[in-house]
This record gives structure tokens, C-alpha cells and sequence, in this order.
């Protein structure tokens, strides 16, 4: 058994956003991305299938032409190759978890 506590593995910064390696297996890579207020994750192409799943805090999630808030609880789905780019528009900061099945580097 592998306990994960996501809380110690928060980190913000203030110049960018950050993110920790939670899971880097064959089939599954888990990311925990921070993200201050007033940052963002830029636009770029889903690498793999993608769930987001937001920890604490609100951000604007944006895929091909569609956007979302989305707070603690909420879970997206994102398909294989979408523009997507993340925003923390609130003034609390924004952690996420980003499941990516297969991993990235298993797609052919």
C-alpha cells in the first residue's frame, strides 16, 4: 500500500505555477498542479486521455471552445489531443490533480 498526502505535496510559488509527480507507471501518470491566483497553465494539446479533478479552490478550465469553472469535487474529462489551458481567475490559490491514461509515453 502507497498513502499519498496530497497537502505535503502542495507547493506554490509565486513566479509559476508548480506541480508534483504523484503516480509515473506504465498505464497511469498523476500530477498535483498549483497554481496562484492570477496563473495559469497555457494553452497546449492533451498528451493522453486526461482527468482533472479539482482539489481545493476554483479555476476556469478551457478545451477546443468550451469552458468551465470548476471548485473541490469537480472532475473533467478530457479526450486525447484537445487545446486546453487552465486559469486560477479566483484570489484563493487552485490545486488539481491531472490523471493521464495511458501514460503519455505509451501512446504510439
Amino acid at each position: 500500500m502507497n498513502l499519498v498526502d496530497l497537502k505535503e505535496k502542495e507547493v506554490f510559488k509565486k513566479e509559476d505555477r508548480t506541480f508534483a509527480n504523484l503516480i509515473d507507471e506504465k498505464y497511469v501518470q498523476m500530477n498535483q498542479v498549483c497554481l496562484e491566483p492570477g496563473q495559469q497553465v497555457p494553452e497546449h494539446n492533451a498528451n493522453s486521455n486526461v482527468t482533472l479533478l479539482v482539489v481545493h479552490g476554483e479555476g476556469t478550465f478551457h478545451v477546443r471552445n468550451e469552458v468551465t469553472r470548476m471548485g473541490p469535487g469537480k472532475l473533467l474529462r478530457v479526450p486525447f489531443r484537445p487545446p486546453m489551458s487552465i486559469k486560477n481567475e479566483s484570489k484563493e490559490r487552485l490545486a488539481f490533480l491531472v490523471i493521464k491514461t495511458p501514460h503519455p509515453n505509451e501512446i504510439k
